[in-house]
């Protein structure tokens, strides 16, 4: 089992999750800390396998707080293995988030099943991240598509298919077909069907 720790501000539910923690992992939950005190967190972790959990809380004015410590928190363990712990997130907190790089991403309301699988797969070496926090997060973002590829993809998802879309829009089909590969590229998607779904979900195409 590997080493952990809590960081997150001090609150009621901060309590209950690390009791949550000692449930599922037989955390310490001496071994909880402020995001003031991150050098004591660092200096408490005495290798670089060790699991780091942040508590993202779900008051406005405490998570105002954690988007100024939540970067400096990430950077200081940086060679642990991250897990933000979360109640709800917008699509901009989950971008955030993401952008942080962590190994995985528990929903506290999914209970203490939920989040033994997270830290297992975790430790595993294998990254639990739910598709739904992906997708959530590409929603915050402007549209990696050019307005070429937009057409391309809307006449797609229409059920055309690659020639049939090429003389719609007066192309070749390679063209399409380069246009389609392009967008499965910038989505980080591994079909067409996941493409249109990312695409559509995020307000890009219709």
């Amino acid at each position: 089992m590997q080493q952990a720790i809590l960081i997150g501000p001090d609150t009621i539910n901060r309590a209950a999750v690390a009791a949550l923690l000692a449930r599922a992992y037989d955390f310490d939950p001496h071994r909880v800390f402020d995001f003031e005190q991150i050098d004591l967190a660092r200096a408490a972790l005495a290798d670089e396998d060790s699991l780091v959990f942040v508590l993202y809380p779900a008051e406005d004015d405490l998570q105002h707080r954690c988007r100024q410590e939540e970067s400096r928190a990430s950077e200081a363990t940086e060679h642990n293995n991250l897990i933000f712990l979360v109640t709800s997130l917008s699509s901009h907190d989950a971008q955030r988030i993401l952008s942080h790089k962590p190994r995985g991403v528990v929903y506290l309301h999914e209970g203490v099943a939920h989040l033994h699988d997270v830290i297992y797969t975790v430790e595993d070496g294998r990254r639990a991240v739910s598709n739904s926090l992906t997708l959530s997060a590409w929603a915050a973002r402007e549209s990696p598509l050019t307005p070429r590829e937009r057409e391309v993809l809307t006449a797609a998802a229409a059920g055309s298919p690659p020639k049939e879309v090429a003389t719609a829009l007066g192309l070749a089909t390679g063209t399409v077909r380069n246009h389609l590969a392009a967008i499965q590229s910038k989505l980080r998607t591994r079909s067409l069907v996941d493409s249109i779904r990312v695409a559509q979900d995020s307000g890009w195409i219709t």
